[in-house]
């Protein structure tokens, strides 16, 4: 029995990972992106870069999880990207193919 649903090759997903953009609040000098702190005062701005770009960072822990065969957790962390960040159209295309996987599999759960 073949099945209509999209298989994904696993390193064909791509990362979205931006460039760090993040402001330091008392600068106004952009994190380093290696650290996350502020070149200038040293101020530690991990949080702020969570709070930005968290439908970025849950949408490439979706990726390893589909690559790592972990849809079900995949399908969780692609939902909750969109909810951070609705317009995050790879996400979305992503948590469609896992969506028709995970409902072919299991009788649509």
């Amino acid at each position: 029995m073949t099945s209509d649903v999209p298989l994904i090759a696993p390193a064909s997903v791509p990362p979205a990972v931006p460039p760090i953009e993040v402001p330091c609040p008392q600068c106004a000098v952009r994190a380093d992106p290696e650290s996350l702190r502020c070149p200038s005062c040293r101020e530690d701005l991990a949080a702020l870069v969570r709070l930005r770009y968290a439908g970025r960072i849950d949408y490439n822990e979706a990726v390893a999880a589909v690559r790592a065969g972990d849809d079900p957790a995949a399908r969780v962390l692609l939902r909750r990207a969109l909810a951070a960040e609705p317009g995050l159209q790879p996400a979305r295309e992503l948590l469609a193919v896992v969506e028709a996987r995970l409902g072919a599999g299991s009788g649509g759960t």
